[in-house]
């Protein structure tokens, strides 16, 4: 029984790392410009990952909720839908073929502003 050679297992394992590494450098150097989600000035942000869709935002803030809805309407226009469920109110708005969220919610003497920006369904 003849026994392949280590040369020829580490030709294959150096081919398939260069072919890897090639595609992973390809993939994180396309120019992506992160998603823009505006946040009250007073945020304390314990969450942003805005690379791509779906984008989140997620924050505190002082800012009474009365605020925070002015805030994201003078951002995004009017809602077109408000629902109060468990205590949360969700925003929903549509600008730009893009879908946004924003989830606004009581912690102890702050408010939780979540903001979920989506690709519009075609």
């Amino acid at each position: 029984m003849a026994s392949k050679s280590p040369r020829n297992y580490t030709l294959l394992t150096s081919l398939f790392i260069f072919l890897f590494s090639a595609e992973t450098f390809a993939l994180n150097n396309e120019s992506t410009t992160p998603v823009e989600i505006p946040k009250l000035d007073n945020a304390q942000v314990f969450a942003d990952i805005r690379d791509d869709l779906p984008a989140v935002l997620n924050y505190f803030t002082r800012s009474t909720e009365e605020q925070i809805i002015e805030f994201y309407q003078q951002h995004y226009g009017d809602a077109i839908s408000r629902e109060r469920k468990r205590g949360r109110l969700t925003l929903s708005f549509n600008q730009e073929a893009k879908n946004i969220r924003v989830v606004i919610s009581q912690q102890n003497n702050k408010r939780q502003v979540d903001v979920i920006v989506e690709k519009a369904e075609e």
